[in-house]
This record gives C-alpha cells, sequence and structure tokens, in this order.
C-alpha cells in the first residue's frame, strides 16, 4: 500500500531534501507539498493522509497553530504529525499534538528511522483500536456471550502491554490519556547490528525474521530482570531505557548490567554459529544517561516513546561503538565507574554531537562479581544495588 505523507515548509529545499530521502530509501510512499500551515490545513481536509512532517516557523499561519486546528478537527485529529524544529519549545509543540519531532538540519538516517517508526506503530495501534471497538459491539448486542467476549478482551489487552509499559496501559484505561513526564535521570540503550544489509541479502525474509527474534526475544528476557523497558525495534535496531516509568537510581547500573549481558549472549551465539560455518551476527550497543520527555501520543491511536537529546547521543554511542562490546558515554560512566572495570577510549567524534568522552565497559569490578562469570553481580553487590 502506499503511504501518503504530506510535506510542510516553507523553504522549497527542505522539501527537495526530505522527497528525495524518502523516495529514495522507499517507493510506497506519495510525497505531497504545502508551503504554509493554512495549505497544510486544507490538503488534509481533502486527502487521506498517513503522515504530516511540519516545519514550526512559517507564514500565512505557523506550525503550531496548523496543528492546534488539525488537531480540533475530528476529521484530522488523528494524522501524526512530527514538527520541524531548530528552536522551538518541543514540549508547546507535544503539548498541542505533536507525536515527535525532528531538528534542523535534518539528518537524512534520523528522518527516515522517524517516519517509518511512526507508520509502523500508528498501522499496529490502528487494527488494535478496530479489534478493541469490534468487540465492544459484540459485548453490547450479545450479553449471554459474556465470558467469551471476556477472553477476547483479554487478548486486546495483551496486545496493549505488548506496546505500553503496565503502568502507562493502566493509566490509559482508566483516564483516558497519559501526562507527558520529564524524567531527570534515564539510561538509554540502543542496539544495531554491523552489516546487516549485507546480511539480509543472503537470508530469506522468513530466515532473517527467525533470527531477529531469537535476538530480541533473548533482549527482552535480559532486560525484564533489570527494571528496564524496551521503547521498540526498527527493522534490526532495539531501543529500551531503564528508569522509566518507574523512577530508580539504579538505572545505569542496571543499563550496562543488561548490555553485558546482551553482548555475552550475541557472542555465545557467534561461536556457535561460526563453529557451523554460517555468517555471525555482530552487535554494536550504546548507553548514555541523561534527561528525557516520555509519553503517550494520541487519543486512539496510540505509542508510548521518550525524546529528548539524550535519546540523540544514546543513539550516536552505539553508531560510535564497536562489535562485541558497550560503549557508553562520559555521562553514564560517572554513575558507574566504582563498580565496572572501564576502558578511556578518549573524546570520539559522533555525528552532528562533535566529540564525546566515551567508554568501554567490560565487566563488573572482581569484588562485585561471581567467581565463575565477570558479569554476575555477587551478594555484595545486589547489597549495594538494594539501597539504591
Amino acid at each position: 500500500m502506499k503511504y501518503n505523507i504530506l510535506v510542510v515548509d516553507d523553504d522549497r529545499f527542505v522539501h527537495m531534501y526530505i522527497e528525495n530521502a524518502i523516495e529514495t530509501e522507499h517507493h510506497d510512499y506519495r510525497i505531497l507539498s504545502a508551503y504554509n500551515g493554512k495549505e497544510a490545513c486544507e490538503i488534509a481536509q481533502e486527502q487521506e493522509l498517513d503522515l504530516i512532517i511540519m516545519d514550526w516557523e512559517m507564514p500565512v499561519m505557523n506550525g503550531i497553530q496548523a496543528l492546534e486546528n488539525l488537531k480540533n478537527d475530528p476529521l484530522t485529529a488523528d494524522i501524526p504529525v512530527i514538527m520541524i524544529t531548530s528552536s522551538g519549545n518541543l514540549q508547546t509543540a507535544f503539548d498541542v499534538g505533536a507525536i515527535d519531532f525532528l531538528r534542523k538540519p535534518i539528518d537524512r538516517i534520523e528522518l527516515l528511522v522517524r517516519v517509518k517508526s511512526t507508520l509502523s506503530m500508528f498501522k499496529l495501534i490502528k487494527n488494535i483500536v478496530k479489534q478493541t471497538e469490534e468487540l465492544e459491539e459484540q459485548s453490547a448486542e450479545l450479553e449471554q456471550k459474556n465470558k467469551k467476549l471476556e477472553e477476547e478482551r483479554k487478548k486486546s489487552d495483551d496486545l496493549l502491554l505488548n506496546i505500553l509499559p503496565y503502568e502507562i496501559a493502566e493509566q490509559l484505561k482508566n483516564k483516558g490519556a497519559v501526562d507527558a513526564k520529564t524524567y531527570r535521570r534515564v539510561s538509554v540503550l540502543f542496539t544495531d547490528f554491523k552489516g546487516f544489509t549485507n546480511i539480509s541479502e543472503q537470508l530469506s525474509p522468513q530466515e532473517i525474521i527467525k533470527e531477529l527474534s531469537i535476538f530480541f526475544a533473548k533482549f527482552d528476557e535480559i532486560i525484564g530482570g533489570h527494571f528496564i523497558e524496551k521503547i521498540k525495534t526498527i527493522g534490526d535496531a532495539y531501543m529500551c531505557v531503564g528508569g522509566l516509568p518507574l523512577r530508580n537510581k539504579s538505572n545505569p547500573i542496571d543499563t550496562v548490567l543488561a548490555g553485558l549481558k546482551m553482548q555475552l549472549f550475541v557472542n555465545e551465539i557467534n561461536k556457535v554459529k561460526i563453529e557451523a560455518g554460517l555468517s555471525p551476527w555482530f552487535l554494536r550497543l550504546g548507553i548514555h544517561t541523561g534527561k528525557v520527555v516520555a509519553g503517550v501520543i494520541g487519543k486512539k491511536k496510540f505509542a508510548y516513546d521518550i525524546w529528548g537529546d539524550t535519546v540523540n547521543t544514546a543513539s550516536r554511542m552505539e553508531s560510535a561503538g564497536e562489535i562485541g562490546k558497550v560503549n557508553i558515554s562520559g555521562d553514564t560512566y560517572e554513575y558507574v565507574k566504582e563498580y565496572f572495570e572501564c576502558e578511556y577510549r578518549g573524546k570520539v567524534e559522533a555525528k552532528n554531537k562533535g566529540e564525546i568522552d566515551m567508554y568501554f565497559v567490560h565487566c563488573l569490578k572482581p569484588e562485585y562479581s561471581m567467581p565463575d562469570s565477570n558479569i554476575i553481580p555477587n551478594k555484595n553487590f545486589l547489597e549495594i544495588l538494594s539501597e539504591y
């Protein structure tokens, strides 16, 4: 199917840049153009749109004014909007109804990831919402089949919990909305398989999905034991965060431990693959600690996500890392240096970030690890961790 994406910006160069980036990567996207907020609202009334990418500062009607009009109109309220800004207050955009944002100058990779993530998530949510509405209609008409309907509703709730944290899902169901929250200290973890494009060319789609499922299922299991929340997967990338929605001070330590276990699992799988003459999957993994905004955007269509410079920096930790290792920023290092053996890499150039202090984390220090594994905490360390 074709996705209709409306690009709204008074700068024609931005239109050309976005259209070229998206259509070069994805042929199933149809790009429409508007040059101010008023034109965008008119097109949204006439066309069936799947996504709007809109600049904040424009003549006639700016992006915030246009966003307010779109969200106040039942015909356009559910269209997801990614706001482009160079200096605007992101909280203002989120309060009005933006689903995500892009900073100028626009990074091509970030653009593609955010567009793909938004469209994929909203397609899934649309199907879930449709299923839930159908179940509610059946419940009103067929009261004698309450037991069966309750079982079906539980399936829908389980699907919801696969997308949202339990606390957020309960709040959304009970209140009908979730307020965006600022978390001053969380630890964001990104992973990515190096050379995934080459691997994909050697395997069938079914084999790729099977392989990724093995890795991601194990990652889910690992983070589940360290108070870490999975945010999303995008292709071969995996993103999670420690320290929300339930706040805790131990999240830098928890996240680094999870990262070490992820790399250990991948390395063990690769040994088996190499012995069998198969191509290994090499993992890069990066972690950064800082402030984020987290919340659920939308009413009928919703997604739990996080935003802020911390997310971008964590992504750069991954891309600047090395296969088989856990790469952390200087900010994360300050929280974990007492407990882990770390190797200073110096100031490493990160795309659009300049030079950043980076460290490789090798293992727990001997006094905090089990004798037979340098990444498994001993009783002494667990007691220290419980006091956080």
